[in-house]
């Protein structure tokens, strides 16, 4: 198992279930994630969830890192692209730990 994401509207109904491969990858960038950063913030093992003003934040997280694959780099859009959505709903994204 690893980590559900899912994009949530600002009613929390779920608008979108992340899938694919570089989800995968998830878990291992968390667990590498600079300390204090959003996406070390991420609980491998609970529920985290992020709104439309931590999102914003995640977004310029993400834009400063180097992906050290392809998958991560692939991941890295998925997570961009899921942020923009959900703050263009005024939503969330959940992230579920397993």
């Amino acid at each position: 198992m690893g980590i559900d994401v899912i994009i949530q509207n600002q009613v929390h109904k779920q608008m979108e279930v992340l899938t694919g491969s570089a989800l995968e990858s998830l878990s291992s960038v968390v667990s590498t994630a600079p300390s204090g950063s959003l996406l070390w913030g991420i609980h491998k093992h609970a529920d985290t969830m992020f709104n439309a003003k931590q999102l914003d934040a995640l977004i310029e997280e993400i834009a400063a890192l180097s992906p050290r694959n392809d998958l991560e780099r692939e991941l890295f859009a998925i997570l961009s692209n899921a942020a923009e959505f959900a703050i263009r709903q005024r939503g969330y994204i959940w992230f579920s730990g397993d």
